[in-house]
């Protein structure tokens, strides 16, 4: 079994000081939660907050050799449960029509009261 653990940039880390792994690889399968930058946080909408997500798991996926398409789940965490539409349209927007993954979506009370949006990502190399 081979497991690489991708850590955290020194900027994340102070923009999110909790002690966890950017990424991590184990036999070829990704694993990762993405939040909004603190640019957006306490500013952005659910859907401006949902997008910069969707830019940051490609980027993330684009350094470990992957894609969108080969995501297998995506995991979505709303703060509020009204946001599902919005959401949800811009979701539509982002995923490859071709190969969409298993997706799962629940409202959550999230520790940081200003992001709307967080996803857990599992993926291919």
């Amino acid at each position: 079994m081979t497991i690489q653990h991708f850590l955290k940039s020194p900027e994340r880390f102070k923009a999110t000081p909790v002690v966890s792994a950017d990424a991590t690889i184990i036999n070829g399968t990704i694993y990762m939660t993405v939040i909004p930058t603190t640019t957006l946080v306490g500013r952005g909408t659910v859907v401006e907050q949902a997008k910069e997500v969707f830019a940051l798991i490609e980027e993330r996926l684009a350094r470990h050799g992957s894609d969108k398409r080969k995501i297998g789940h995506i995991t979505v965490w709303l703060a509020h449960v009204l946001d599902f539409p919005a959401f949800t349209q811009a979701w539509n927007e982002w995923a490859d029509p071709e190969c969409p993954p298993v997706r799962a979506c629940c409202q959550v009370t999230m520790a940081n009261k200003d992001i709307r949006v967080e996803m857990i990502v599992v993926a291919s190399t």
